[in-house]
């Protein structure tokens, strides 16, 4: 009754991958990438990023489309079929320190708050479009990679200076003598 070919069968459980074939394919101009990543045409791209051709993205490709893009999705698509958490580029956290923490927990917050508007949106029509899904998981995509590198950048700091931090922490847990 079920096919087993894997060019023929289209997997329910790669449903984040499709979705993020979907949306890699929209956001991005194929043809640009499709050269950069020395894929042989655009439409070759096009009918690797679906599921139902017989063409399928290698590994390879894969990386190499990410690397000429940008664009994580598909990479992020694989980990959420996967039950895993959403990438982080390292060069990502190379660049943490050139925003100030309270400008990256402001960020988190506004584009936590959007999250929550796209759940009321949810719970208002009771119905999900695929517009609301792509841009959910890509909002919330982006925060989680905002929040690992907030937290890898207070490590940072606190790494940096960690016997001032420690010796600032216990002066204002102690009690002072005379103030009290």
């Amino acid at each position: 009754m079920y096919t087993t070919s894997s060019s023929t069968q289209t997997n329910a459980d790669s449903c984040h991958l499709n979705g993020a074939f979907r949306q890699f394919a929209d956001d991005e101009n194929l043809k640009v990438v499709a050269a950069k990543a020395d894929i042989s045409s655009p439409q070759m791209l096009r009918n690797k990023l679906c599921l139902d051709q017989p063409h399928k993205l290698s590994v390879f490709e894969l990386v190499a489309i990410t690397r000429a893009s940008g664009n994580r999705s598909i990479i992020d698509g694989v980990l959420l079929d996967l039950d895993c958490a959403a990438s982080v580029s390292l060069a990502e956290f190379g660049s943490a320190g050139q925003q100030e923490l309270t400008d990256r927990a402001l960020d988190i917050t506004a584009n936590a708050a959007q999250l929550g508007s796209l759940a009321l949106d949810v719970k208002t029509t009771n119905r999900v479009t695929e517009r609301m899904r792509h841009e959910t998981v890509k909002r919330a995509t982006y925060v989680m990679a905002e929040l690992a590198i907030f937290v890898h950048d207070v490590e940072q700091k606190f790494q940096a200076i960690p016997v001032l931090t420690v010796a600032s922490d216990a002066l204002q847990a102690m009690p002072m003598p005379g103030l009290m």
